[in-house]
This record gives structure tokens, sequence and C-alpha cells, in this order.
């Protein structure tokens, strides 16, 4: 795929933003001028090859040093993504999607902005995706699901027909989510549970069949 004239920094230089430089790396969709790092000590490391600067200031100052016109951000945290996210937006430039070329994404999918889907994921007819949404490695969303803003699926995840996953929830690795059901708001499906009723906002499920195991407290800033 031939590169446009698009300049963009991946926001994050840990473990998730090494997968989102390597998706961009592999997409070839854009120039990828660096790396951008809340941590200090992180400065003048590179990652998969690019550079990562510090970034404690604004976005507007960076942009002047590095010229760049889009962000891909690459943090799996929800709510650190959303506050990212936030930020890029207040600074009038554009959150990217990330879309690995490994992907399957069908042609009847709707997508929001500043969407990351990472490699062998499986999106299907009938889905929408909203906002800063992170479909993790080789998770399938089946036919006419929902993802709501700024919510996260984990790699081998599986939705199967007709789930809506509410704003800032996680669905765990290897969880498999039954036909027509809700995992709403705030909520966590723990790592390879099997949910067969829906889930309550702002509580954590785990086990076969999954069960309430805690309250999810976290909220957006």
């Amino acid at each position: 795929m031939k590169q446009d004239t698009c300049r963009v920094i991946v926001w994050g230089a840990g473990g998730h933003g090494k997968v989102i430089v390597d998706a961009l790396l592999a997409s070839k969709t854009c120039s990828l001028v660096g790396i951008l790092d809340d941590d200090e000590t992180k400065a003048g490391t590179t990652v998969l090859g690019v550079l990562v600067s510090y970034s404690p200031g604004s976005l507007k100052t960076f942009r002047q040093t590095l010229d760049f016109d889009r962000v891909a951000i690459g943090i799996g945290d929800n709510y650190v993504r959303d506050r990212k996210f936030q930020q890029v937006k207040a600074c009038g430039l554009e959150s990217m999607n990330v879309i690995h070329p490994s992907a399957h994404i069908s042609r009847f999918v709707e997508l929001g902005v500043g969407i990351t889907i990472l490699a062998g994921a499986v999106i299907n007819p009938g889905t929408v995706i909203e906002d800063n949404v992170c479909v993790n490695t080789a998770a399938s969303v089946d036919h006419d699901n929902y993802l709501e803003t700024s919510c996260h699926i984990f790699p081998h995840a599986t939705l199967t027909g007709g789930v809506r996953v509410g704003k800032f929830a996680y669905v765990g690795s290897g969880a498999v989510i039954t036909p027509n059901l809700v995992v709403n708001n705030y909520s966590q499906v723990g790592a390879g549970a099997v949910v067969l009723q829906d889930v309550a906002e702002g509580i954590v499920v785990a086990g076969v069949p999954a069960t309430e195991i805690a309250k999810q407290k976290t909220r957006p800033e």
C-alpha cells in the first residue's frame, strides 16, 4: 500500500504502544515520525527502531518539533486512552484509526475515529464501533455487535452476534459473550469467562459461567 502524505506520532511507548507501532509499520499508510511518552526515563530510547520523546508539554508544542498531523494512541488502559483521546481532540488534531493489514473488517461495518483493530481480528457485518475503541489481537467480533466509546476487547475474546459492550468496559482475553447480551458501562469480564447473562454496570465478572466477583469503581475523569 502506498504511503499518503500524513505524518503520525504514537502516544505511548509501553507494550501496547509497541503493537501499535508494529501495526502502523505493517500497514504503510502514513509516515511514522516518532513516539511520545509521559515517562521521562524512556526519552531517547527506541521502540522497533522509532525514537521516543518525553511528553510533559502540550501536543501543539511537539507538533512544531516533529511536524505531525495525526496521533495514534498506543495505550491499552481505557481511562488513560480516553484522556489522551480528548487531549488530541482539544488540540485540533486527528486521532488515527490503526488497522493491522491482517485484520478482516467487513465493508458493512461502521467505524468511528481513534479506533485500534490489531492483527488477526475479525469484525463481521452489521457491527458498529464507536470512537476510541480497541479490538485487540485475534479478537472475534461477529455480526451486529455494538462497541461503545473507549471499550476494549482483549486478545482472542469472542463476541457472538448481537452483543453490546458499554463505554469503558473490558472484555478479557479469551472470554466469550453469548448472543444478544449487554456488557454494561464500566464493567469488566475476566479472562476466559463465559458470559451467559447481561453484565450489570460497574461490576467485574469471571468464571464459567461468569459470576460477579467484585465492583469496578474506576470512572473517567
